[in-house]
């Protein structure tokens, strides 16, 4: 059985003058709302093998907040190439960056990309707020067999909130 968490990144600040999207920050409401999600996440025992991202600092920074609630200790991809990346290029980290012996990930990207995804494996259209988590879980246990496997919507966590 493999689990994948989806997020979407937390609140995000606007963009100042001379700043980047890409390089945009978190408000204090979304590493708020980051924080109680994680603890929901933990309450439910979920614990990440490994943390995916999109290298822009909102996502690394949402990413690095759940992590440090749910597993310390998982290593960390932070990547580029998700910044802004259509559904498919998050479902690609399962065979790409996953390994084997690794149960469950985290994927943290951004809108659409990550809310497409989410609606495709859950089966229905979701509302994808900032800080958005949802639990998949695969009835298989090879990364790349995921992509063509069946999953099962097992929670759903918006709003810093039960859904599911």
């Amino acid at each position: 059985m493999k689990t994948v968490l989806l997020m979407r990144h937390a609140e995000a600040s606007e963009e100042m003058a001379g700043q980047t999207d890409f390089d945009r920050c978190l408000t204090a409401d979304g590493i708020a709302v980051t924080r109680k999600t994680a603890d929901i996440a933990k309450a439910l025992g979920l614990k990440p093998d490994r943390v995916v991202a999109s290298a822009a600092v909102r996502t690394a920074h949402t990413a690095a907040l759940m992590s440090a609630t749910l597993a310390p200790a998982a290593p960390m991809c932070l990547l580029a190439e998700l910044y802004a990346a259509p559904a498919e290029a998050f479902a690609d980290v399962l065979s790409q960056q996953c390994f084997p012996d690794e149960n469950c990930v985290l994927i943290v990207g951004h809108n659409p990309g990550i809310a497409m995804l989410m609606s495709v494996w859950a089966g229905r259209v979701t509302k994808v707020p900032p800080a958005t988590v949802m639990v998949l879980q695969f009835e298989t246990d090879d990364w790349l067999a995921a992509l063509r496997s069946p999953c099962q919507l097992i929670h759903l966590i918006r709003d810093a909130a039960m859904v599911l």
